[in-house]
C-alpha cells in the first residue's frame, strides 16, 4: 500500500514528554496512508524503550536506533527513510491535535498546494490546555509571498488580520511538505538554528503555500534551551543562517531583499544584546556585529515597511554600543 503521509519524529532523551507526543500521533483522524517515523538519537534515558512499544502497538509505526548525531542528523535519517507523498516533522517533546495531519492535507487538496501550514501555540507544563479551534480562516500565498514573511519575520495571521497565536515562519514544524522538495534540501549537521537554515528553501520550491488560522502544534517552550540560555556560542550559527538567507534571496528573489536586510538586522541585535560586554572572548565579534548594524542603519531607518522596533534599534546604533546596550536593554 502506498503512504500519503509520513510524520518524522526526532528523539534524543525526552523520556518525560514522549508518551503526550506519541499518544498525539495514534489520535490523528485523517482519511489518507499515515506512517511514524521515530528516530531515536542515541537517546540514553528511556526514549527508545517508548519508542519500541509504541511500534509494536502501531503498525503504521516504525522506529530508527541511530548514533546520536543531533536533531538535524535524525531528522535527515527520518526523510531518507520516509514512503510519504508528504511529510510533517514533530519534535519529541511537542503534541499535535488530533485533526493537524488531516487539515493541513485538506489544505494541499482544497488549495492544490505544494506546502500546508497551520498555526502553533506554545505551552510549558499543561499541554491539554493549549490547543484549541480558532477562527478557521484560511488563506493560499504564491512563493514570492511566502518567502517575503519568512524573511520578515511577519505573520501570515497579521497579514490576513487574524489576532493569532504564536506562527513561526521559520520553524520546521506544523507544516506538511512534499517529500521529494524536503529530501532535495537536508539538515544542516552540527549547526543550531537548523530550521532558519532549510525553511526558506522548502518555500521557496513551494509554488503555493497554504495556512491556516487553527492553532493545531502544541510547541513546547523549556527552559534548558538555547535560547533561554544567557549566551550560547550556537547563537552564532543564527547569524550564519541569516547571512545564507540573504544572499539566497538576494540571487532568487531581490524583490524581497529589504525584508531579509531588517530580518538580518534583528538577528544581530539580538545576538549582540546576549553577548556578555565583559567576556573578553567575544569582544572582537561584538565590535564586528555592532559595526554591521550601523551599516545596516540608514537602509533599515528609510525602509517605511521595518519594524517600529527594529527602526528605533536603527535609530540607537548612533549612540554607539555601549549607549546602544543601554537603552536596548532599558526598552525591553
Amino acid at each position: 500500500m502506498s503512504i500519503d503521509i509520513s510524520v518524522i519524529v526526532p528523539i534524543y532523551n525526552v523520556a518525560a514528554y514522549l508518551p503526550r507526543c506519541l499518544r498525539s500521533l495514534a489520535a490523528q483522524r485523517v482519511d489518507a496512508a499515515v506512517e511514524f517515523v521515530l528516530v531515536d538519537d542515541g537517546s540514553s534515558d528511556e526514549s527508545g524503550r517508548i519508542c519500541d512499544e509504541f511500534a509494536a502497538a502501531n503498525g503504521n509505526a516504525r522506529v530508527i536506533h541511530k548514533k546520536n548525531g543531533g536533531v538535524s542528523s535524525a531528522r535527515n535519517a527520518g526523510l531518507d527513510a520516509a514512503q510519504g507523498t508528504y511529510t510533517a516533522f514533530l519534535d519529541g517533546d511537542d503534541f499535535l491535535h488530533p485533526v493537524c495531519v488531516e487539515s493541513l492535507y485538506g489544505l494541499i487538496e482544497r488549495y492544490r498546494a505544494d506546502l500546508a501550514v497551520c498555526t502553533m501555540k506554545t505551552f510549558q507544563e499543561k499541554p491539554d490546555e493549549v490547543i484549541r479551534q480558532t477562527t478557521g480562516q484560511t488563506a493560499c500565498f504564491e512563493r514570492e509571498k511566502a518567502l517575503e514573511h519568512i524573511a520578515k519575520f511577519a505573520s501570515m495571521a497579521r497579514k490576513i488580520n487574524c489576532s493569532a497565536l504564536c506562527f513561526p515562519e521559520c520553524v520546521l514544524t506544523g507544516k506538511l511538505y512534499r517529500t521529494e522538495d524536503a529530501r532535495g534540501q537536508l539538515f544542516p549537521v552540527g549547526r543550531l538554528f537548523e530550521d532558519l537554515a532549510t525553511v526558506y528553501r522548502f518555500l521557496w520550491r513551494a509554488e503555493r503555500t497554504a495556512w491556516e488560522s487553527d492553532a493545531l502544534y502544541g510547541y513546547r517552550t523549556r527552559g534548558d534551551s538555547i535560547m533561554n540560555q544567557r549566551f550560547h556560542e550556537g547563537r552564532f550559527d543564527e547569524l550564519t543562517a541569516i547571512d545564507e538567507l540573504c544572499d539566497f534571496v538576494r540571487e532568487n528573489c531581490p524583490s524581497v531583499q529589504r525584508a531579509a536586510d531588517c530580518r538580518r538586522f534583528s538577528c544581530l541585535c539580538q545576538t549582540l544584546l546576549a553577548i556578555p560586554p565583559e567576556d573578553a572572548r567575544y569582544r572582537g565579534r561584538a565590535e564586528a556585529i555592532f559595526a554591521e548594524l550601523c551599516r545596516l542603519r540608514w537602509r533599515v531607518l528609510s525602509d517605511p515597511r521595518a519594524r517600529m522596533k527594529n527602526r528605533g534599534a536603527a535609530a540607537l546604533t548612533l549612540l554607539g554600543e555601549r549607549g546602544f546596550r543601554r537603552c536596548a536593554a532599558a526598552r525591553g
